[in-house]
């Protein structure tokens, strides 16, 4: 088994990925529109990836970040492309990552290294089980969580808005 270790650290604007060789050592480090299109560009990338470097299992991890990662989690278990590379898709709680990160004395708090912690993560195998992508469903109609009181956002209030999604 030879695999491609795909972090991502998903924002409701954007997705920072890391690349990483089953050694450990960086391929890329990019970021991404959190959309349809943007998981295409993300996709691409990672196929070149596994076949210039003669890969074949793909292994994805991001953390649970409400409702922002469930679309991309869905594209990626339905995009037929990863299909022929054993691909596996694993949500991890962010306490979880948290705790692997502590290992890494005086690393900064930005989306590029939490994306290479969560990828580090999946190397290490520090994970628990695979998602059960059954849970995954697209929603029909995007979904952005408020406070209805001070615009922030939050969780528990949520309304309908357009998107690309």
């Amino acid at each position: 088994m030879n695999p491609l270790y795909v972090g991502i650290d998903v924002s409701s604007k954007s997705n920072v990925v890391y690349l990483m060789l089953p050694d450990g050592s960086k391929l890329s480090n990019f970021s991404v529109a959190n959309s349809q299109d943007g998981s295409t560009q993300m996709v691409k990338r990672i196929l070149t990836a596994i076949t210039s470097h003669s890969l074949d299992t793909v292994t994805i991890g991001l953390e649970a970040t409400s409702v922002y990662g469930d679309n991309l989690v869905y594209f990626l278990r339905e995009d037929a492309s990863l299909a022929p590379f054993n691909r596996k898709i694993h949500v991890l709680n962010p306490k979880q990552v948290k705790k692997f990160k502590e290992a890494y004395n005086d690393l900064p708090k930005n989306d590029y290294v939490d994306s290479f912690i969560i990828a580090d993560c999946l190397r290490f195998g520090r994970i628990n089980k695979e998602v059960y992508l059954g849970d995954y469903r697209p929603s029909r109609t995007p979904v952005k969580c408020v406070d209805i009181h001070s615009g922030y956002r939050s969780r528990y209030f949520c309304r309908n808005h357009g998107g690309d999604w």
